[in-house]
């Protein structure tokens, strides 16, 4: 009985450490990732994903497919 609390607390708290991995840092790994598995293959620089600024931007300007 004593333990319902405290195992409340550590459910809030793991639930709100979810909420801190925002969509730019899933971007940035992701674009992370496929830079190192382009180190030593024939593709051209800059030949991979934009930066997240640049995303953001072609992604608010491109019209909303429903």
């Amino acid at each position: 009985m004593r333990y319902k609390p405290l195992i409340a607390l550590t459910l809030l708290t793991g639930l709100t450490g979810c909420g801190l991995t925002s969509s730019q840092a899933v971007y940035e790994g992701i674009r992370a990732q496929e830079k190192a598995n382009a180190v030593g293959t024939n593709a051209p620089p800059n030949q991979g994903l934009p930066r997240y600024d640049q995303y953001e931007k072609e992604r608010s300007t491109r019209p909303e497919i429903r």
